[in-house]
């Protein structure tokens, strides 16, 4: 059997102890904080907004869609195709939360007030 030298332990025993002892606090620390937490709703909520904007000016540019209701519904891939929005390489806008999932098949809600001459667009997720 080994005998312990007079110091107690061994420098690799110690160093083990505290490698160990910081995994277990970063684990603990990461599992409780927020601060390693990425909110993403913000973002995701100007993209949407930005949609809205976007198939508002492009109703009031296309009056015509209001011809036979003051209702009606377009795709993001409308406004993408009619460069109201630019997506990336591919026609494509992406997700901010999420960048395998894209808006261009969501539908917009466009509903016309001809008394104020004013568009509202609602996205509808």
């Amino acid at each position: 059997m080994r005998k312990l030298n007079q110091f107690g332990y061994s420098k690799i025993e110690i160093l083990v102890i505290v490698l160990l002892l910081g995994v277990v606090a970063f684990i603990t620390i990461n599992q409780t904080s927020y601060a390693f937490a990425i909110d993403n709703s913000s973002a995701v909520e100007e993209t949407k907004g930005l949609i809205e904007l976007q198939a508002e000016n492009y109703a009031i540019d296309n009056l015509d869609l209001f011809k036979e209701t003051t209702t009606t519904y377009i795709s993001v891939n409308d406004l993408v195709e009619n460069k109201y929005l630019i997506g990336n390489d591919e026609g494509l806008i992406t997700n901010p939360s999420d960048s395998s999932k894209n808006y261009n098949d969501n539908k917009i809600k466009l509903e016309y007030n001809a008394e104020k001459n004013k568009v509202v667009a609602s996205f509808i997720d």
